[in-house]
């Protein structure tokens, strides 16, 4: 014991320090929980452009009937004009609160708070299942982080329009590039493959076949056989919900995915068409 009593100077300075570590140590950990919630930007905001964003929208074929989600939103450019411009509903998501607020105040500027809904939120936890369209300006890591989310939620056909980044191997279905103010701009345009891998029995009006098919995002290859004959496939389309398989000698089936289901009409050069339906087996 040092004999110095205990309501001493150096006493109540230790008690002091003592309990200022000890607040510093909540308010610490008050933030690492919140920074789990909202773990900050991964990229640092800087806008689009005007004119840009629009040309996104019409890259997307953005109309009235569609649900814009801008991942990354910053000050609501995007979402507003969707909006504005096109008539859509749209929705913004933005980790810093600030853009999010001054975001929502553009909106009711604009006449379109009804139509415009901003959240605070992280893009990786926001649900997309209802989303048309998805815009992001994002890095191309991000993207890469994002892709499997893209690809897991939206509904096949949604659309997918980039500025700037791309997604690594997965093939854009369309890349624009446009004159902004100071630069030229990239745009990236992906719909959303069909899941279309597996083993399908299949009809052709009275024939019954069997179609194997392998996938890579919209990238199909495979074999197709029918009343035991075998019938290479020479061209597979898949845009969206849309497939387009070509076979030896002129065969064509086009139709649309749902799930475990494809329909539509098979034809060959001077025939008349006829029905067309595939199984997923397994």
């Amino acid at each position: 014991m040092d004999g110095r009593p205990a309501g001493s100077a150096p006493a109540r300075d230790a008690v002091r320090r003592r309990a200022a570590l000890l607040a510093l140590l909540l308010v610490v950990a008050g933030c690492a929980e919140l920074r789990a919630r909202y773990p900050g930007p991964d990229v640092v905001f800087i806008a689009t452009p005007e004119a840009v964003g629009g040309e996104m929208l019409k890259l997307a074929s953005v109309s009235a009937r569609d649900v814009v989600y801008d991942l990354g939103s910053g000050d609501g450019r995007v979402v507003i004009a969707a909006a504005r411009d096109f008539g859509a509903r749209g929705v913004g998501v933005e980790i810093d609160p600030q853009l999010v607020q001054a975001s929502r105040d553009r909106a009711q500027g604009a006449g379109v708070a009804e139509r415009a809904t901003f959240l605070w939120q992280d893009l990786f936890v926001t649900e997309l299942a209802g989303a048309t369209v998805v815009t992001v300006y994002l890095r191309d890591d991000v993207n890469l982080r994002l892709r499997p989310k893209l690809l897991r939620e939206l509904a096949p056909g949604s659309r997918v329009v980039s500025h700037d980044f791309d997604m690594g191997d997965w093939r854009p279905d369309r890349v624009q590039r446009v004159r902004g103010p100071h630069r030229d701009h990239t745009l990236y345009l992906w719909l959303v493959p069909a899941d279309v891998a597996g083993v399908w029995r299949t009809r052709v009006g009275p024939r019954e076949g069997v179609l194997n098919l392998s996938q890579r995002y919209q990238t199909l290859g495979g074999s197709f056989s029918l009343d035991g004959r075998e019938l290479a496939l020479t061209e597979a389309t898949l845009r969206g919900d849309r497939i387009t398989l070509t076979a030896a000698g002129g065969l064509v089936l086009s139709g649309r995915v749902s799930a475990d289901a494809m329909e539509g009409e098979a034809g060959e050069r001077g025939a008349t068409p006829q029905a067309w339906s595939s199984q997923r087996l397994r």
